[in-house]
């Protein structure tokens, strides 16, 4: 049997600023590296090796066929432009990667994922979009005979965001054209921690740009170094995070995605804008790392962990690591679960009563009283 080999390398570059190395193989089989798989749908290295040996998530299995595998394959690199050449890589063809985002994408309009595979569920919907409009435009450019550019067009989803972003008032600092963090915090609506936070996981991905001194003494700083943002990095920001400014961007660009996304995570991101406020002046965070476990938020002062959950109330979630994670959590913290439409008043009353190692749970919105919008709490 002839050993298969990848002889043609190139990178596809559908959302700007993650590039994924892929493959032409000598039987003429288009593939994407391992590597590049992880990269463009956010997930780690690790966990997606692990899929390869066990399979996708049960909670996404229902929207596959039951002989689909994610079998892997073993190729030699020899395109002479692939900085790989001459080593065995791992490989995914086009038709398992397009499953998995297609399974993703109809698991979330399920409300099927969990509250850590959400991410993901969403990146899908986004690239079935693009990839969606990319096919409609090829089929009918062809038809016509004329030529097509599949790269390009494949990207104008995502490259339309900087338009938008101007049009619902993002301002550059630098030339009108690179941002700064604050540009960027104070577009988003978002701590400078949190988009440090966001930077640092994708330092890989997205480039600063070194101001030089005079450009620094411009714009009225004594920083001694200062670093700035492309508009594609900071579409890619703004896309990559659950703001309330990030999601209207989704939802101008590719339609409504909130009616794919649970209820608790909508209300999650409602909250987040109330307690910031509430917490002002406080080290307050969204989505913050406990050990290895995420919380909705954290504020650090006051030992305080909220975690806001929807109908479910984690109904659904696995109940051996929830009860892992609860005994590294619960017992270490101050600790509030509550509904997201309990009230305001109900959650300040819990908050106050919090201690460590005793969990106030607030479920029960009925006995609470009115279920209000976040928008009445005010």
């Amino acid at each position: 049997m002839t050993e298969r080999q990848a002889v043609h390398y190139g990178q596809v570059e559908i959302i700007p600023g993650i590039k994924c190395d892929v493959y032409v193989l000598n039987d003429d089989s288009p593939v994407m590296s391992e590597r590049g798989l992880a990269k463009l749908l956010e997930i780690r290295h690790r966990a997606l090796q692990g899929m390869a040996t066990t399979g996708l998530p049960k909670t996404v299995k229902p929207f596959i066929n039951n002989d689909f595998s994610m079998a892997t394959t073993l190729v030699k690199v020899t395109a002479k432009n692939s900085p790989y050449q001459g080593r065995s890589i791992v490989v995914y063809s086009s038709t398992v990667v397009s499953t998995i985002i297609r399974a993703y994408a109809m698991a979330i309009g399920h409300n099927a994922l969990q509250k850590n595979q959400m991410h993901i569920g969403r990146k899908c919907v986004l690239l079935l979009a693009a990839l969606a409009d990319t096919a409609l435009y090829a089929v009918m450019k062809d038809a016509c005979g004329l030529p097509i550019n599949l790269r390009k067009t494949a990207q104008k989803s995502y490259t339309n965001i900087i338009e938008l972003m101007k049009e619902s008032g993002l301002k550059c600092s630098v030339n009108e054209k690179i941002a700064i963090k604050t540009d960027i915090t104070d577009y988003l609506d978002i701590p400078l921690s949190t988009l440090n936070s966001f930077l640092g996981k994708r330092r890989n991905e997205i480039e600063p740009i070194r101001l030089d001194r005079e450009t620094i003494k411009n714009l009225g700083s004594k920083a001694s170094r200062m670093n700035g943002y492309s508009m594609e990095d900071v579409g890619t920001i703004a896309l990559g995070m659950d703001s309330v400014v990030g999601i209207g961007l989704k939802e101008q660009m590719f339609g409504s995605i909130s009616s794919l996304a649970k209820l608790d995570t909508k209300g999650e991101i409602e909250w987040q804008q109330v307690l910031m406020e509430i917490f002002a002046g406080f080290s307050f965070h969204h989505n913050y790392m406990i050990g290895k476990y995420k919380v909705d938020f954290y504020v650090k002062e006051l030992n305080l962990v909220l975690e806001c959950n929807g109908y479910d109330c984690h109904d659904s979630y696995d109940e051996k690591l929830e009860a892992e994670r609860e005994q590294l959590i619960d017992k270490k913290h101050r600790v509030v679960r509550f509904h997201h439409l309990v009230g305001l008043k109900a959650l300040i009353n819990g908050i106050l009563h919090a201690q460590v190692g005793d969990v106030v749970r607030l479920y029960d919105v009925e006995h609470f009283g009115n279920v209000q919008s976040l928008g009445n709490l005010n």
